[in-house]
């Protein structure tokens, strides 16, 4: 499948353009904390027409102390648009990458299992450090689930990123450029990104610099005047997504 011209549809900000979008950022930051504690109790795991093995299912996946609460938008959006959703909650927040994507892959492994995924499409999503999440999980089940059709990661540090400096927990090494964990992660699945996307946001006040977003060999999408966390409200988002499973399953009349 040749690769579509990426979702960019502004150039660069200007001052106050830029300050708005710190402003939204910052709020949606503090937004998504409340959702942490308060949203994941009202969305349930499968969506409600997890039952219908026709539509695509996305399973989603939270990144560096975030609960699946910062997708409550896009779930919204996306079962409304037809399509099934997975919502994975870390059961580890500050452990290394690679024991955060083994429990994961426990998960999925239940998941695809389900009489539901049966012949089904899978689409993973993984926001920030949940890209790598879900690629390390799948670097050893390509073959063994066969169900998958694609994966995204999602404002992700796939070549690292400054700000994991920050950060605590062993995570966070993992998440510095020049890591052994993306070096070894970078290897491993690189047979494997004709089937993934890298959707790069900017501006990212985590990530920095696209270049350390985006996933070489994969298919890449830009999405503009945005931010970290903003993306996951950005309508623009859906899009990709719907058009992917739309392009995957063109019997599938999705609300594009």
């Amino acid at each position: 499948m040749s690769a579509r011209p990426p979702v960019q549809t502004v150039g660069p900000l200007t001052l106050g353009a830029a300050a708005k979008v710190a402003v939204r950022e910052g709020y949606l930051m503090g937004l998504s904390f409340l959702f942490r504690q308060r949203v994941p109790s009202l969305l349930p795991t499968y969506s409600s027409n997890f039952h219908n093995r026709q539509l695509p299912l996305v399973v989603m996946v939270p990144g560096y102390i975030e609960r699946p609460g910062c997708f409550a938008a896009l779930y919204e959006e996306l079962v409304f648009s037809g399509l099934r959703v997975a919502l994975y909650t870390p059961r580890y927040v500050l452990a290394s990458v690679r024991d955060m994507s083994a429990d994961f892959g426990r998960f999925l492994d239940h998941l695809v299992a389900k009489p539901e995924c049966e012949n089904s499409a899978i689409y993973l999503l993984g926001h920030s450090m949940g890209g790598l999440i879900v690629r390390k999980a799948m670097s050893s089940r390509w073959d063994s689930h066969a169900q998958v059709q694609h994966l995204f990661t999602l404002a992700s540090p796939n070549n690292g990123t400054k700000m994991a400096h920050l950060g605590i927990g062993d995570c966070v090494v993992d998440m510095m450029p020049g890591s052994v964990f993306l070096q070894e992660l970078n290897s491993e699945d690189r047979h494997q990104r004709h089937r993934m996307s890298s959707i790069v946001v900017t501006p990212d006040a985590l990530i920095l610099s696209p270049e350390f977003a985006q996933l070489a060999g994969a298919q890449h999408h830009h999405i503009d005047a945005s931010g970290h966390m903003a993306v996951l409200d950005d309508p623009r988002l859906a899009w990709i997504l719907k058009r992917q499973c739309q392009i995957d399953n063109p019997h599938q009349l999705l609300g594009i």
